[in-house]
């Protein structure tokens, strides 16, 4: 008799699992010449999301996403270093295309913090706004 074949380790051959999204990332630095891989964990959208974007901005990302109708081609979002010929910037964010047609790639800086704020004032009246948020959308601005 032949052997018996344990059907839990069988595979289909067109069976998927849980999806995994990765994307190859440019260097920052530019003596740098190795791409790095970044893992999408949340994707809303044509909006990807990479790991440490912080959750609450993620909706008024979409939001303005979709209010400015950039819904043309693929948007990934990620937090990083952004780098300048002149150095580390802090209160703007990178927009690089990436190979193949993944996508645009737009990095927040790292130092950038969710929870601070930048008071405004508009003639009499005072309004508080995000920087992270600011930041974000003069970068969308830009597409």
């Amino acid at each position: 008799m032949g052997k018996s074949i344990r059907h839990e380790k069988i595979v289909p051959i067109n069976w998927v699992d849980d999806e995994e999204r990765w994307i190859l990332v440019p260097p920052t630095a530019t003596h740098a010449r190795k791409k790095r891989t970044k893992e999408i964990v949340y994707v809303k959208g044509n909006c990807s999301f990479a790991v440490g974007v912080p959750r609450s901005i993620i909706d008024f990302i979409y939001r303005a996403v979709r209010q400015l109708n950039l819904t043309d081609r693929p948007l990934i979002f990620s937090r990083g270093t952004v780098r300048t010929s002149s150095g580390l910037l802090l209160r703007g964010v990178s927009i690089r295309e990436l190979d193949w047609g993944v996508g645009t790639l737009i990095t927040i800086p790292r130092v950038l913090k969710y929870r601070d704020r930048k008071t405004l004032s508009l003639g009499s009246e005072t309004c508080e706004v995000r920087l992270m948020e600011l930041v974000v959308l003069s970068g969308l601005l830009r597409l």
